[in-house]
This record gives C-alpha cells, structure tokens and sequence, in this order.
C-alpha cells in the first residue's frame, strides 16, 4: 500500500482520539476548570454538533481548492485548535477551543477518503479506506487510555500538547507524502452538487451510517456501566475488555474494506443482521461473563465492518458531488453518535436499565438493515433504465468529480 495512506491514518488517529480524549479526562477538566462532570462531558458534544453543523460549511469554502490542499488546511486547524485547548484558561474558550477544532474532523475524513482511493489500483479502494480507518480505530484503543495516562501524571493540558504534536508529525507527512492532485475538469456548480445529494440512493445510504454509528454508540458510551452491571467486571478487568474490543473494531475495519471490494451493499446487510443478532444474544449473554466477552469481540467485528465501505460508497453514488457527500457522511455519522448517546440515557433510566441498551442498539442494526435493501432496490430500478455507461462505485469515486452535473451515478450492488 502506498506511503500516503499512512500519512492519512496518522491524521485519522489524532482526528479520533481528540473527538473522544475528553471522556478519559472528565475529573481532571472537572478539577481544574472548576466545572461539574456533566458540565464538563459538554465539551464532548460541543465538539459532535461543531462537526455535524460547520462540517457542510467547510466543505463549501474548501470546494475549490485542491485535495491536498484542503487536507493540509484541515490539519493545520486541528493544530491550532488543540493548541487553543492547551492554553484555554477557562471552561468556555476551551469550549470554543473544542469547536474550533470539529472544523477541520468532517472535511479532513471527507478528503481523506477520496484521497485514498486515488493512490491505490480501483479494485482496492475500499480496502484503502479502511487501512486509513485504522488509524481511528487505534485513536480509540490507545489514544484515549495514554491521554487520560498523561493527564493523571501531568496535567490535562499536557494531553492536549501531545495531540498537538501528533498533528504535526500528520500534517509534515502529508506535506512529503501525498501527491499533488491532478486536474480533475471543470468544477461542478454548488447547485448540481446538492441536487446529487439528493439523489434517493445516497440519502437512504446516508441513513445506514447514521443507524450503524446510533447502533454502536448506544452501547460503546455506557460500556463500563454495563459491563459492571450486568457481568460484574471490576474496573482494571474492563481495561482489559476495552483492549479487546478494540482488536475486534480492527479486524472488522479490515474484514470490512475486503468485502466491500468483493460485493458492497450485500455484505453490508449481512453484517447489520449480524450486528443485530449479537446485540440480542448480549441481553442474556452478558450475565455470563466468558458468554459476554466472546459476544462484545463479535459484536467489535461486526460494529465496525461497514464504517469505511459506507464512506466509500456514498462519495460513489453521490456522482458530481463527492466533496459534499464525503463530508455529509461524516455528519451522518457524528449525528448517529449523538443520537445513540442520547437514546441510551432514556433507556439506562427505565426498568429495562442497562439490560436494555443491547435491544435499542438491535433496533437500530435492524432499521440499517432494512434501509440497505431499500438501497438495492434503487440500484435494481436503475440498472433496468437504459444508460450507457454503469460505473462501479468502488472503483468511480475519484471520476465523480469530472461527470457533467445532470449526470446520475447508478452504481452496481
């Protein structure tokens, strides 16, 4: 694989552990900005609405510079940004801080996908992005455990420094690593890009990802709870249970690249049933510990299986307008994150209690699911229209960009 797509994973991963460093460092923020904890886990969603709301916008202002160029810009707000939170000498401009930098996370990853699937052959693109995914999966593994380490030795300010450094190792790499664009044609008008979005096909695929995101983070926000509640894990048991876990969530991102190379919209309905299956089998299965451990690794694989191939085919289908659909994908995703959070907080305050997370999270995997064949059925009527060309999604993502605005994309499963 090329050399970029290491530059891109090291920019995913200070991306990823910055979106979610704050959940390791509550009681210090709490302590030393002189804030409640629950004041003090706003700066989480702070950030969540900062990428779901300015993400769009960003992308607008970004549409004519080259991908290179937008993937250096972003990563340079990410630096300023976390070096204002390093410095924020109290709650609110560290707030603001924290917004400032959820305006580089949509348009970064939404550069980064397309990129990626410009260095390597067509028939590898999704499996491209997925190694690129990777670098937010290991955010989420070690990034958060070694900044809240930090922090507990240091100060929560030394956490925002090291991720400040892990920006600039990103943004140098990129700088020798990423190749200048090449000329793409004309720019396709604002106008054609959000009628593209529009399209039935990229909206409903938009749809998947927000339920896969709501699926996971129904469950994934109150893990520990849950695991103390209903298994009876102590808490260095469930460091270990992270861990693991987080070895599921790789093997599922690079499990999900091949499948999606191999056949796309099937693989992902057959991992969201899987996803569902599992979160069912976890309401009795998590009163047995061993029966547990081997459901959440499942779970881990499955969860995290559809996330890159998602990104990839909704850029694909999205035609003319791959810039924008990157980067609404990504609020698809940030805005599933909210809504699993929030979903789950009703359901822990009700007699089902934590025992009911997993049966919310299925409902979500079971609406994906349902909504992926919706997307078969759009790419099915397509295809019997006359046309003379059908692209392949996977392999049509970096030509998007040069397609006559009333082109439509009518991707193959």
């Amino acid at each position: 694989m090329p050399v970029a797509l290491l530059a891109l994973a090291i920019g995913a991963f200070g991306l990823g552990t910055t979106e979610t460093i704050v959940m390791g460092l509550l009681p210090q923020l709490s302590s030393g900005l002189h804030v409640t904890i629950a004041q003090a886990g706003l700066l989480v969603s702070g950030y969540a609405i900062g990428v779901t709301i300015a993400s769009p916008l960003v992308a607008i202002l970004t549409n004519s510079l080259s991908r290179r160029a937008t993937l250096l810009l972003t990563m340079a707000i990410f630096i300023a940004g976390n070096a204002c939170s390093a410095m924020a000498p109290g709650y609110v401009s560290l707030m603001l801080a924290r917004v400032l930098t959820s305006f580089s996370h949509g348009t970064f990853y939404g550069a980064a996908s397309i990129m990626a699937a410009q260095v390597v052959p067509p028939a590898k693109r999704a499996e491209a992005l997925s190694l690129v995914y990777i670098g937010l999966t290991l955010a989420m593994i070690l990034g958060v455990p070694m900044g809240t380490v930090v922090a507990q030795m240091t100060s929560w300010r030394m956490a925002f420094w090291l991720i400040c450094a892990v920006g600039v190792l990103a943004w140098t790499t990129m700088w020798l690593w990423i190749p200048q664009d090449r000329a793409s044609g004309p720019v396709i008008p604002l106008s054609a890009q959000f009628k593209a979005m529009l399209h039935p096909l990229v909206v409903t695929m938009m749809l998947v990802s927000m339920c896969t995101s709501s699926s996971m983070f129904t469950l994934f926000t109150y893990i520990t709870p849950f695991l103390q509640t209903r298994s009876g894990f102590s808490t260095h048991a469930i460091d270990g249970i992270l861990l693991m876990i987080g070895g599921g969530l790789c093997l599922g991102n690079l499990l999900g690249g091949r499948l999606a190379d191999w056949k796309m919209l099937p693989s992902c309905a057959g991992l969201m049933a899987a996803v569902a299956m599992v979160q069912i089998l976890l309401v009795p299965g998590s009163l047995h510990p061993w029966v547990c451990l081997v459901l959440l690794f499942l779970w881990g694989v499955f969860i995290y299986a559809p996330m890159a191939p998602l990104q990839t085919y909704v850029v694909a289908c999205a035609g003319s307008a791959p810039n924008i659909a990157a980067v609404m994908n990504q609020s698809s995703f940030n805005f599933g994150n909210a809504i699993g959070a929030w979903a789950g907080s009703h359901i822990v305050d009700t007699h089902w209690s934590y025992g009911g997370l997993p049966v919310l999270s299925s409902c979500f995997a079971f609406i994906g699911f349902a909504l992926v064949g919706l997307a078969e059925y759009y790419v099915r009527r397509q295809t019997k229209k006359p046309r003379e060309v059908v692209p392949h999604p996977l392999t049509s993502a970096t030509h998007a960009v040069v397609a006559k605005p009333e082109q439509t994309l009518h991707p193959h499963a």
